[in-house]
């Protein structure tokens, strides 16, 4: 039950600072561009958009309501109530892939067609958001200001772009298979019926092992950069 009220306060206090709406805005701007692409590269272009927006949603997002959240002395509060560090950092991981989801969807049919496989576009826009948010949360724990933020999560998340290079035939490397954001675009692009079923089943593996390595390191830095020290705030100030 905390849980799902963590999720339920979470996606109030997404939809009170504006987060849904510059959202809509995005998804506009993206509806639009895909139109004025040539029909021919249009399902290329809504698969590398749909790709890009979990990543960008979970990486900038997350690590800003972090930082919004430490600055309005949410975490004080939160924390000394008896939630735990597993339901804060699911409930923001399942609040953002919910909102990654629908706007990959709305992204996508700006194309004029439809998944090859809904399901698995679905589950690799999931894990991928929640990848990208818990890797986020972990960054914006380590730093106070948006500037450190956002100089250091461009720098963790670099080596998950790559994949994009195989994706456009550029570069190849086996080494790829190893990154989730390899199994991401070939959930994205899974052929219609889901014929290839190993190269679906090792794409979910793959997210859930980084997705669960991104948990682990999250809630060790969590905990050590902002459970210890709640409440030091408010000894500075003088209130306790």
């Amino acid at each position: 039950m905390r849980g799902l009220a963590l999720f339920t306060f979470d996606l109030r206090f997404q939809w009170r600072h504006g987060f849904y709406f510059v959202y809509l805005l995005v998804c506009a701007v993206y509806w639009v561009l895909l139109r004025l692409i040539p029909e021919p590269y249009r399902d290329e272009a809504a698969v590398v958009l749909t790709f890009s927006d979990p990543c960008a949603l979970g990486l900038i997002m997350a690590g800003g309501i972090v930082l919004l959240e430490r600055d309005q002395g949410i975490h004080d509060p939160l924390f000394v109530s008896p939630i735990h560090l597993r339901e804060y950092l699911l409930a923001k991981s399942g609040s953002l892939s919910l909102l990654s989801l629908m706007a990959g969807w709305v992204i996508h049919l700006a194309s004029g067609s439809l998944p090859g496989s809904p399901l698995a576009f679905s589950v690799g826009i999931l894990l991928t958001s929640s990848f990208m948010t818990l890797l986020s949360i972990g960054v914006a724990a380590r730093y106070r200001t948006i500037n450190g933020f956002i100089l250091m999560i461009q720098v963790k998340s670099l080596p998950f772009v790559l994949p994009l290079l195989g994706f456009f035939d550029w570069w190849y490397t086996d080494l790829f298979l190893f990154l989730p954001t390899e199994g991401t675009l070939r959930l994205l692009v899974s052929p219609k019926g889901g014929e290839n079923l190993l190269e679906i089943l090792y794409s979910i593996t793959i997210l859930i092992i980084w997705n669960y390595g991104a948990y682990l390191w999250t809630y060790r830095t969590y905990k050590r950069h902002v459970l210890m020290h709640i409440g030091e705030g408010e000894t500075k100030n003088g209130k306790i």
